[in-house]
């Protein structure tokens, strides 16, 4: 008896049948009976590819192995209306001289032809047993057919054994013959039907795929057709131990054969479907090949059953796309394009999705019909939700070929150009550069326009944003005017362009957003809509004041970010006064120029809104808790799928501005996950760019630097690309500060578009440039460099410390020129604007200002930036601040203190990664060399361990002891004695276990910016 796996040879190739027990026994046991004189008729059935030929070989070898006659032949749909053509096969497979002579083709000779073929097979049977096997059965001629129907008649007392394989479902030429065969006295039936999951897994050990991945994709592939196993371990094979179907591999080759093998109108349904992928039925694939669904339907089923389609007759796909792409690169281009356009019409009439028709028009490469246009929008807005931007591109730039009228076209180029800013930030500044030299022409709306001016305002290109505003203002003035005049647009090209209009509204979706105070201590800005000064023309004084990026004016103060803690009683009008009359008017409090003197209530003009999107909002201190909330609530609101990135990159830099790189770093860090899940490398780049600042302004240069390389990694590094520009600038500052200059160089010496130094990124670049110089001793180019930023941020209303002190970079220039009364002015300039009340703007205010006096003077300031960036969370500059801090108590002769100071500063520069600033200070101890690469901000020591027995108090008093203040000063400090200070520094040193004040962990400093 066989066993459950036998191995035959079929095609060249051993192939295991597994699962067959049960038929390869009957069909021994019809062997058996027919040697004992009892013959019978087997008719084996089956899907395509599922085994049925490999059973009829199996009885052809156990009959030869027996020493039987056996008489061969196939059925071919070609040959169908060819008379006698199985009857020869089977003639010319028998002994010869015996057979062939009995089959003539002559015209009038069938009869006789079919009567002596039966005659000499029954005298052959009856000498020995005779097995007779026709594969294809169905294929067979009618004059075989019937003389085959004699022969099985006379089968049972002859010797002989009929053997007859057909594919499942066929349709039967004669119903009723294939009935009288199987009424016949043992006859019986054969199903070989696909294999089970188990029986795949037998076939997969035995070929040596033991990876999981592998097994389930040959399962998902072949859904049990043998044959479409083997090719897929021949492919397997080929590809050295890895599965990956191609389009013209054997898995594909075998799947196009099967499909011709299950019939004649087999291969247009297989197409149809695959044209319709995932949406083909019987009713949607008989629309699509114009015919009955009745007569597809049976198609569909066999194409099914054998395996070659995932699904039913009511749905069904391929299983695989290269075996897809085979089935359909069959066809000429221009046949496939019009059974993809073909495609697309039918899923629009069944009211499929936007999505699904939109595939199909991309494969078919063109705009069949005028509804295509709105589809492929609409399909596009739903890719970007969806986080499939390079789709959604196709998408657009398929609409975008067919527009002729302008003003539609340039919609859609808007459209386009967000979608390309999630893959490749340049593409989409090219797209809208080339937008605005038509709006020069006059041929783009007023809301288009502003559309434009956003856009271009997130690139940080706010020249080009300022005259697409004006651009909009003088549009939307002209449409008021042929309003009022009575036009009524009634001309086709005019209802051409309102169903544009309807069609970006489709996909746009409504722009509404709340005026100031509506819905107050919720955010206003939609997750999917761009921030609320997007095409917003200026609101009144009155409502302006107390409206922001974040919905009306909240209640809550930034404390751990102000110069005198918790909102400590900050002068407007003393700030603004102070800013008027500074350096002649030189500057005002925000804006660049007497006329904007009221810079902090007219945020929303629409220069300052488009400012806005790289400054935050343009609140004082008191305000500024109310914006980082606002911040908070937009980003959690943002959180599920692929959001819009404006309102995202305007919260973080918010909340970098406002509320500190601590506050806005885990935002950041979710973020560039987010972008990434949502395949947006542009978006992820821009998001790792903030990223890379706010770990720069904490100080954590290593990770700052590997957060901007990582964002220069994911697009194309170009030279008119702001967000490379911007990225390139911020990296080579942070490779300033850990010493690489010769990297920086390399950096900077990059191709940069002239342009891009006219963005707001370019600044960064720009700064770097000059941080170069300077460090290079060359002043002169370094102040002209922070010229040019304050000029630009002047201009754009983009003048905010707090986003890039351009004026102590440019004092530190003017300090290294010996021009200090110059240096005087731009620090005096910084420190009266209204940022100064942010603690990082006044620490680094404060040291610039201090290198202006003389030691004694000097320390005060640097006690007062040092207590400044404490708060900040800024431990490079608090560094920097701290070595200037031990230098001068050295020159004060405060040598004890110094000391402390100093080696608070060296191992403050150490954990930074900033080893030149690191070696400049007196070290505290022996000195390790910098590391090769980059790496993490190291932990804290395991000293931190044992502070954590500390009391409030005693590590209140310990942090100020190592800060560097004696017993007296922080006892005044803290309102104590001194005795009581000298009492928590008593058990302070027996809790941590040191002797002295030399010995007490730095940490205990840093835990004053953390307290």
């Amino acid at each position: 008896m066989p066993g459950q796996s036998d191995c035959v040879i079929a095609g060249g190739c051993c192939v295991n049948i597994v699962e067959r027990a049960a038929e390869l026994e009957s069909l021994d046991s019809a062997l058996n009976d027919c040697a004992a004189g009892h013959g019978g008729v087997v008719l084996v059935e089956g899907p395509v590819g599922c085994g049925k030929s490999e059973l009829v070989s199996e009885a052809i070898d156990r009959a030869t192995g027996r020493g039987w006659v056996v008489l061969r032949a196939t059925g071919a749909a070609e040959e169908h209306a060819l008379p006698l053509g199985v009857l020869g096969q089977l003639a010319a497979s028998g002994p010869p001289g015996l057979l062939a002579a009995a089959v003539s083709r002559v015209p009038g000779a069938l009869r006789e032809s079919t009567q002596s073929f039966g005659a000499a097979v029954r005298r052959l049977g009856a000498s020995g047993p005779v097995l007779i096997c026709v594969d294809d059965w169905q294929h067979a001629d009618d004059v075989s057919r019937t003389q085959l129907l004699h022969l099985a008649r006379g089968s049972r007392r002859a010797g002989i054994l009929v053997v007859l394989a057909r594919a499942l479902p066929a349709t039967v030429p004669d119903p009723l013959l294939e009935t009288e065969l199987l009424r016949l006295s043992g006859s019986f039936r054969l199903r070989a039907a696909p294999l089970s999951p188990a029986g795949v897994d037998t076939l997969l050990d035995e070929a040596g795929i033991t990876e999981g991945p592998s097994r389930r994709l040959a399962h998902r592939l072949t859904g049990g057709n043998p044959l479409l196993l083997r090719a897929v371990l021949a492919d397997f094979a080929a590809g050295g131990g890895a599965l990956e179907p191609r389009s013209d591999g054997a898995y594909a080759q075998a799947l196009v054969t099967c499909v011709a093998r299950v019939g004649a109108a087999a291969g247009a349904v297989a197409r149809a479907a695959g044209a319709l992928d995932g949406h083909a039925s019987a009713g949607t694939v008989a629309a699509l090949l114009d015919r009955p669904a009745a007569a597809v339907a049976p198609v569909l089923h066999a194409l099914a059953e054998s395996g070659l389609l995932d699904g039913t007759a009511s749905t069904a796909r391929f299983r695989h796309a290269a075996a897809r792409a085979a089935v359909l690169d069959a066809l000429p281009a221009a046949e496939r394009a019009a059974l993809h356009q073909g495609a697309a019409a039918v899923l629009r009439r069944e009211g499929a999705p936007a999505t699904a028709v939109a595939e199909r028009l991309l494969a078919a490469g063109g705009v069949p019909e005028p509804w295509a246009v709105p589809v492929l929008q609409s399909a596009a807005a739903y890719l970007l939700a969806a986080g499939e931007p390079r789709t959604a591109l196709d998408c657009l730039r398929l609409a975008g070929d067919s527009f002729t009228d302008p003003r539609r076209r340039a919609g859609n180029t808007l459209r386009t150009a967000e979608a390309a800013a999630r893959i490749d930030p340049e593409d989409a500044e090219l797209r809208l550069a080339a937008l605005l030299a038509e709006a020069r022409t006059g041929h783009l709306t007023a809301t288009d326009l502003n559309t434009l001016a956003g856009l271009l305002a997130v690139h940080g290109r706010l020249d080009e944003a300022r005259e697409a505003r004006d651009l909009a203002a003088a549009a939307g003035a002209r449409e008021d005017t042929a309003s009022a005049g009575g036009r009524t647009g009634s001309g086709s090209g005019e209802d051409a362009e309102a169903a544009g209009a309807g069609a970006d509204a489709e996909v746009a979706g409504a722009d509404a957003v709340p005026e100031a105070g509506a819905n107050p201590g919720r955010v206003a800005i939609p997750a999917q809509l761009p921030p609320p000064w997007y095409g917003r023309s200026a609101q009144s004084g009155a409502a302006r004041a107390g409206s922001g990026a974040f919905g009306g004016a909240t209640a809550g103060r930034a404390g751990d970010r102000g110069v005198g803690g918790a909102g400590a009683g900050f002068d407007t009008s003393r700030v603004l006064a102070a800013a008027g009359s500074a350096g002649g008017g030189a500057t005002t409090a925000i804006g660049g120029g007497p006329a904007e003197t009221g810079g902090l209530t007219d945020g929303c003009r629409p220069g300052r809104r488009d400012a806005a999107v790289w400054a935050g909002p343009w609140w004082l201190e008191e305000r500024a808790g109310g914006a980082v909330a606002g911040a908070e609530a937009q980003l959690r609101s943002a959180l599920g799928g692929c959001p819009a990135i404006e309102p995202v990159l305007h919260a973080l830099r918010t909340l970098l501005y406002l509320g500190g790189p601590a506050r806005a770093l885990p935002w950041c860090a979710e973020f560039a996950e987010r972008t990434r899940e949502c395949a947006a490398p542009g978006w992820s780049a821009m998001v790792r760019t903030v990223h890379a600042e706010a770990l720069f302004r904490q100080g954590d240069l290593p990770g700052a630097e590997a957060a901007a390389r990582t964002a220069l990694e994911l697009v194309p590094r170009s030279a008119g690309s702001t967000v490379v520009t911007g990225t390139a600038g911020i990296l080579a500052q942070v490779l300033l500060a850990r010493g690489r200059a010769d990297v920086a160089a390399a950096e900077l010496a990059r191709p940069v578009a002239e342009s891009g130094h006219a963005t707001v990124p370019g600044l960064a670049y720009l700064r770097a440039r000059g941080r170069f110089h300077l460090a290079a001793g060359r002043c002169h180019a370094a102040l002209a460099d922070f010229l040019e930023i304050g000029r630009r941020m002047r201009g754009w209303g983009l003048d905010r410390p707090v986003v890039l002190p351009w004026r102590t970079d440019a004092a530190e220039a003017l300090l290294g020129l010996g021009e200090a009364r110059q240096a005087d002015r731009f620090v005096t300039q910084q420190l009266a604007l209204p940022d100064a009340a942010d603690a990082w703007v006044q620490g680094v205010s404060l040291r610039q200002r201090a290198a202006l006096l003389e030691p004694r003077r000097r320390k005060t300031l640097l006690d007062r930036s040092t207590q400044a960036l404490r708060r900040s969370g800024d431990r490079y500059e608090l560094a920097r601040t701290l070595a200037e801090f031990g230098r001068t108590l050295l020159e004060c002769g405060e040598t004890a203190r110094a000391t402390m100071v100093n080696r608070t500063a060296w191992h403050l520069a150490d954990e930074c990664g900033a080893y030149p600033l690191r070696d400049t200070v007196e070290s505290a101890g022996p000195v390790p060399a910098p590391p090769a690469a980059p790496v993490a901000l190291p932990a804290r020591s395991a000293s931190c361990a044992r502070l954590a027995e500390l009391t409030d108090s005693e590590r209140r008093v310990a942090a100020l002891a190592v800060h560097g203040d004696t017993n007296r000063e922080i006892a005044g400090k803290l309102f104590i004695t001194v005795s009581t200070v000298e009492q928590h520094l008593t058990r302070a040193y027996r809790k941590l276990g040191v002797t002295s004040r030399r010995q007490l962990p730095v940490e205990l400093q840093l835990m004053l910016s953390e307290a």
